[in-house]
């Protein structure tokens, strides 16, 4: 995102003077020195720790509000990204455990891909009785597997199997993609049938712009029931 003279490096989600502009700075991130210090961006010696965020990390803290106060939206950049949709209380197992990890104080994490980190490094999640966008890569994995069934719903497909079957899903770490002056940043999806992993990774990938147009969005309709459960397991604003 730009904003007068500043914008939000893709990396550490602070702000970063644009050298050569003269402009008032406006509706930019605040300053994060934590995110600084460990951006590689900050220094070209650049050798970040495992270590996480502080718990008072100003970006720790919005990425917080972000999923409580928008996890809707957050679950439609999931869904439309990935191609998986899941059922309410899939996402409150998944919420809970992003909760109880503090998956916001991850140095990975950011505004851009929270969706996928509500996912990245938990327990497989099961596949049996969700849902899949038609024709999505996700979909074309699972129509070849022999003990699975897909039974179409509008445009989603209800994943079922033919026998007892164990189908789940991973998200593994981000992977960082250069192109050009441009960065771009995607999660590998693995499906896995009774632990062993069926196609190849599918990679979920992030969308700057689309995400801030999602998050931004007046016109978007809330969903009350997923803000609700939302609610229950982060608190209400």
């Amino acid at each position: 995102m730009v904003a007068g003279d500043h914008t939000t490096c893709p990396l550490c989600d602070d702000p970063v003077r644009l050298v050569g502009l003269d402009r008032v700075r406006h509706g930019v991130a605040g300053y994060d020195e934590a995110a600084y210090l460990a951006c590689p961006y900050s220094d070209p010696s650049y050798g970040r720790d495992a270590g996480r965020r502080p718990p008072s990390s100003p970006t720790g803290m919005a990425l917080y509000r972000l999923m409580r106060d928008r996890f809707d939206r957050i679950e439609y950049l999931w869904r439309t990204a990935s191609g998986i949709r899941l059922g309410a209380m899939a996402l409150r197992r998944a919420l809970t455990l992003w909760r109880d990890n503090e998956s916001w104080r991850n140095y990975d994490a950011s505004y851009r891909n929270l969706a996928q980190m509500l996912f990245m490094g938990m327990p497989e999640q099961g596949l049996y009785g969700q849902s899949v966008i038609a024709d999505c890569p996700v979909a074309r994995i699972l129509g070849r597997v022999e003990a699975i069934t897909l039974t179409p719903q509008g445009r989603y497909l209800r994943v079922g199997t033919t026998r007892y079957a164990d189908i789940t899903f991973t998200v593994g770490p981000p992977v960082t993609e250069r192109h050009g002056e441009h960065l771009g940043e995607w999660f590998p999806l693995i499906i896995a049938l009774d632990g062993r992993p069926v196609g190849g990774p599918v990679p979920v990938r992030t969308d700057p712009g689309r995400v801030g147009h999602v998050l931004s969005m007046d016109t978007w309709h809330d969903d009350r029931r997923l803000l609700g459960i939302a609610g229950d397991v982060l608190g209400c604003s």
